[in-house]
């Protein structure tokens, strides 16, 4: 039976890398056929055949220094190699807000063409996500992450704070599954986690879903902590994490806030003195996270209730967000098996049907299991708000500070099982190295996807790098998109280089002219021979404009 096993892994990851080879994206629904129709029910006979009779279920883990040292080997690398390029439009955006906030600045000076309404704004200089206005440009993003972002870049080491965050929601889910099941709960929801490519692609890079699934995982662990002690102090920390990943991803805050409050005030509800206590502590700090985000409009806006969303939308309400079920189900059709079939795939083999499994089967630890999973559907639901794309990849990114509750379930449900079961120790061992090598093969996909997204990203940042001093436009090509790319530094009137997009190439020399540059470049990138192109022409200008 192993041996059929092995051989059906062998089959999987040929499979496998036939898909990462030619980029047929059909082939994830023949790679999840192949893995719940044919994989699983050898992997359940390989658990129910040979039960052990002589001591009681155990599943060999390997310790938790270990598991935190093997994904450290792949992440810090990967994220190194990752923050060269760009994975998604919004790693711009917190990386120029971090430089920002490291010179000193809420702010940076506007660049000439600023206009006081977005749709006045020339497309030159209309970067996604800022917002560039007559008293300033900014990101529209809160600035919880680019705060942290900011002291990676104030040791030149910006590609390291994302692994770092992922080793230690690793150390924090280990955490909180020696608090509510077992320690070697915790440590099998590690290992799962740093196997899972959606678990590593969140992990590397400038997105700010390390730092806000690390906050989460920590409020988690102090909502159990402060439910077996009784102790105030834990729900305080509970409700201090949950305030500052407000400042880092509010909608996301929002929703976890509502479901570990409720749960707290459900939990304690024999308990009224303490019930009480809770709900004042959390409207307390609670209020204090609201007045940061209010504090944090005003100074950007200009009005405590118009968020940098709106605005950077030039609407009075962030758009992104909709209770329109036409809108919604829209989304549904248009993103909806995608997200499904990554989510999957992303995922260690069969980690949703052990979580489920754990959700409906414990009794022991019934209502931690189902704080668990409300914890990661509340996301899950809450989320359908949101129909644009989410720039999928191994997964659905808006999940994933809500992921960490299904590594524990799935660890829970394993554990579970084998207790049902009993299978021997050498052969539960060697399931989960035959799986291990299927996500071996995962993470190694992984890493090459990584490379081929950002590639157009990086071979133009390091071409740009060796321009003439000037203006460079950056020009849209097939994988690359300029205003997604904001290489601007915050003070660029002092700076080398000024970026801007190439909208109408008939007016670069306009544009150079009014910015008092002697040359321009253009820059774009050849997916045939996979390298940026760059250009430098002379700016003909009768006399240059340098007022704005």
């Amino acid at each position: 039976m192993l041996l059929s096993l092995f051989v059906l892994v062998a089959l999987y990851t040929l499979l496998f890398w036939a898909e990462v080879a030619r980029s047929y994206h059909h082939l994830h629904v023949v790679l999840l056929a192949f893995q719940y129709l044919l994989l699983l029910p050898v992997v359940a006979r390989c658990l129910r055949s040979h039960k052990n009779s002589f001591s009681a279920a155990h599943i060999p883990i390997p310790n938790l220094t270990t598991i935190a040292l093997l994904f450290a080997l792949l992440a810090l690398p990967l994220s190194w190699f990752s923050t060269r390029g760009l994975l998604n439009p919004d790693e711009s955006g917190y990386s120029f807000e971090a430089r920002t906030f490291l010179s000193g600045h809420l702010k940076a000076p506007p660049l000439i063409g600023a206009a006081t309404k977005r749709v006045d704004t020339p497309d030159e200089v209309s970067f996604g996500n800022h917002v560039l206005r007559p008293d300033g440009w900014f990101p529209k993003f809160p600035p919880g992450w680019p705060a942290v972002l900011a002291l990676g870049y104030a040791v030149s080491m910006r590609w390291i704070v994302t692994p770092i965050l992922g080793i230690l929601s690793l150390l924090t889910i280990a955490a909180i599954g020696q608090e509510v099941f077992s320690g070697d709960a915790g440590l099998l929801a590690a290992f799962f986690a740093a196997l899972s490519s959606f678990y590593l692609v969140n992990s590397i890079g400038m997105m700010s879903h390390a730092l806000c699934g690390l906050v989460s995982a920590a409020a988690c662990c102090f909502l159990f902590r402060g439910l077996h002690t009784g102790r105030l102090s834990f729900f305080a920390a509970m409700f201090a994490a949950l305030g500052y990943a407000l400042q880092i991803r509010p909608y996301t805050a929002f929703v976890l806030a509502v479901v570990m409050t409720a749960a707290a005030l459900w939990q304690t509800r024999n308990n009224s003195a303490l019930a009480i206590r809770i709900f004042v502590l959390g409207c307390v700090i609670g209020g204090i996270a609201l007045g940061c985000v209010l504090l944090y409009n005003r100074l950007y806006t200009g009005k405590a209730l118009l968020s940098p969303y709106a605005l950077a939308a030039g609407a009075s309400a962030p758009s992104e967000l909709t209770l329109h079920p036409g809108r919604i189900w829209q989304g549904i059709a248009q993103y909806g098996r995608q997200s499904f079939e990554e989510s999957l795939i992303g995922m260690f083999p069969f980690a949703y049907l052990l979580a489920g499994y754990a959700l409906f089967t414990d009794r022991e630890r019934r209502s931690e299991v189902w704080m668990l999973a409300a914890i990661y559907l509340s996301l899950w639901v809450a989320y359908l708000a949101h129909p644009k794309g989410s720039g999928v990849l191994f997964g659905e990114r808006f999940h994933f500070e809500g992921i960490f509750a299904v590594f524990l379930l799935a660890a829970r449900g394993a554990f579970l099982l084998v207790q049902r079961w009993n299978p021997s120790p050498k052969r539960v061992g060697a399931l989960l190295v035959a799986l291990s090598m299927i996500q071996v093969s995962q993470q190694a996909a992984a890493a090459i996807t990584v490379a081929r997204k950002g590639e157009p990203y990086r071979r133009i940042r390091a071409a740009t790098s060796h321009a003439p001093a000037g203006i460079v436009f950056l020009h849209d090509g097939p994988g690359f998109v300029a205003k997604h790319f904001n290489l601007n530094q915050p003070d660029w009137p002092k700076a080398v280089h000024v970026f801007l997009v190439d909208a109408e190439p008939n007016r670069r020399n306009e544009w150079a002219c009014r910015y008092g540059a002697s040359t321009w470049t253009l820059a774009q990138y050849d997916p045939k021979t996979h390298s940026a192109i760059v250009t430098t022409q002379p700016a003909q200008c009768g006399s240059p404009l340098n007022s704005r």
